[in-house]
């Protein structure tokens, strides 16, 4: 099951806010709050979660599952309706001081490697960032706060929108 929509380019003003939020909406896997709900809660999934795809002009927003035909409707249902809530409510304040904590902790293993340093200096270049990019990052992330992911989300996200795809047999 895949949900999209136009999502955000790698030098949107809300780029930050966005990337942080979806770590709590769906970025983070099994402890997402996509995680809990189709998930933890109601097993209609192993595997769920939602990323943004940025690129030099806006890339998709997605919602991805993996779950039995039979259960397909449901689970995008319950997907479509924690993004409604999300995008109405926001994170609280302890899963939004989470995910940054996992987002900031993590990021020494994501240029842990001659390669994967190689990587993010190319993309630098790429996108025309500020040499000062990698250095400032984790900053970055720790600025944003429970608001401007609510108010990013609720400006830049339409819950009700999107094109779903399901793919998978016949139920019948």
């Amino acid at each position: 099951v895949y949900v999209g929509q136009a999502g955000m380019s790698r030098h949107d003003p809300d780029y930050f806010a966005l990337y942080v939020g979806n770590h709590v909406l769906g970025g983070s896997g099994l402890v997402s709050t996509l995680g809990e709900e189709v998930r933890n809660k109601r097993g209609l999934s192993y595997s769920v979660y939602s990323y943004f795809s940025p690129m030099r002009v806006d890339g998709p927003f997605l919602m991805v599952a993996q779950t039995k035909n039979e259960q397909a409707d449901q689970a995008l249902d319950v997907m479509r309706a924690t993004l409604e809530r999300f995008v109405s409510e926001g994170p609280t304040e302890v899963e939004l001081e989470a995910a940054k904590q996992n987002l900031i902790g993590g990021f020494p293993l994501r240029i842990s490697s001659n390669s994967k340093i190689v990587e993010y200096i190319s993309m630098t270049g790429f996108y025309d960032y500020p040499l000062d990019w990698l250095d400032t990052l984790t900053d970055r992330l720790a600025a944003v706060d429970v608001e401007q992911v609510r108010d990013a989300f609720a400006r830049r996200i339409n819950a009700t929108a999107g094109i779903a795809v399901v793919v998978g047999g016949t139920s019948g």
